[in-house]
């Protein structure tokens, strides 16, 4: 008896062990392949460990790290002193300016995947100094952010900020109602967790492409609670816009996943008839990709955030809404 006890032991403890390392076998080598060719879903990962902090306030959920910097997708994302990625700023510097742009919203204004200076905010900075414009552009993106967060971060940590104009970059997906939950220990620490996560959670219907358009309207649905909470905080942010006399936009930005046919637009208008209600300008970015191949707008690395060229394209057509 004590020997069958005994033998099964070792066969638990061969298990157990194969299995560690097994697991730390699969470990390095998604590190070193990751390190090579970097995955989308481990960057954004890395992303919420190095520059994110989590927020006291429940309505934010987190905020960059101030000057703070990290290479991720292989580019650069540096963060400067209000949680900003861009150049460090006070209502000093901002004063210098006939016009201070500040931009709202998640990772497409934020500019994941590209470089700095070819982010829709550099981009305009960079038309404006050619046209003679004295105008400063200030990049607010934050990844991973709805209308809720970016209204209520952008009041509780940036409204003392003097800017003259600032713009929404509202994306489809800004009715979202977003959770604060912590990782867990494996997600935290691990490459190969996180892959199975993502796995596991691609078989969830409702984010498979043929479901898409049925996802979203239920996002905006007249009764769905996340667009209610999102008409809230663009009321609230257009209070204070008008108290401060600052002039405010919505852009509207669409999923350029799929463009041909465009099956979302139904968002446009209901985004639109919002604006209105409110008493934002509005301008809507869809038919700025018009007969444009969709993959031509595409990050790298099987990553669907706008490219470089978006960013052009997008930086352009802004400038001449505000101009005219």
């Amino acid at each position: 008896m004590i020997y069958k006890v005994k033998n099964f032991s070792k066969i638990i403890f061969l298990i157990i062990f194969s299995l560690g390392v097994s697991l730390i076998f699969c470990e390095t080598v998604l590190r070193v392949k990751h390190y090579l060719i970097p995955n989308y879903d481990i960057e954004m990962w890395k992303y919420a460990k190095s520059l994110k902090v989590k927020s006291e306030n429940i309505k934010i959920g987190h905020v960059h790290k101030k000057n703070k910097s990290e290479i991720l997708q292989k580019v650069e994302i540096k963060v400067n002193n209000f949680g900003q990625r861009d150049i460090d700023i006070d209502n000093k510097i901002l004063e210098k300016y006939e016009r201070s742009f500040l931009i709202l919203g998640s990772s497409i204004p934020l500019g994941w995947g590209v470089e700095n200076s070819k982010v829709m905010s550099n981009q305009l900075n960079k038309i404006s100094n050619d046209k003679g414009k004295e105008w400063l552009f200030i990049n607010g993106g934050i990844g991973n952010y709805n209308t809720e967060r970016y209204v209520n971060n952008y009041l509780e940590n940036w409204s003392d900020l003097n800017f003259t104009d600032i713009v929404i970059v509202f994306f489809v997906n800004d009715t979202e109602i977003l959770t604060n939950k912590d990782a867990n220990f494996f997600i935290k620490h691990s490459h190969f967790a996180v892959i199975v996560w993502k796995l596991v959670n691609s078989y969830k219907s409702k984010f498979k492409k043929e479901n898409l358009e049925s996802y979203y309207k239920e996002l905006f649905d007249d009764n769905y609670s996340g667009l209610l909470i999102a008409k809230q905080n663009l009321m609230k942010f257009k209070e204070h816009c008008d108290e401060k006399k600052v002039n405010c936009y919505i852009v509207n930005m669409p999923d350029i996943h799929q463009l041909k046919p465009y099956k979302l637009e139904f968002i446009n208008v209901r985004i639109k008839k919002l604006a209105d209600e409110i008493g934002f300008k509005f301008y809507d970015l869809l038919k700025v990709f018009d007969g444009i191949n969709e993959k031509d707008l595409w990050n790298d690395y099987n990553d669907p955030h706008p490219n470089a060229y978006a960013h052009e394209l997008i930086a352009k057509n802004i400038y001449d809404f505000f101009v005219n």
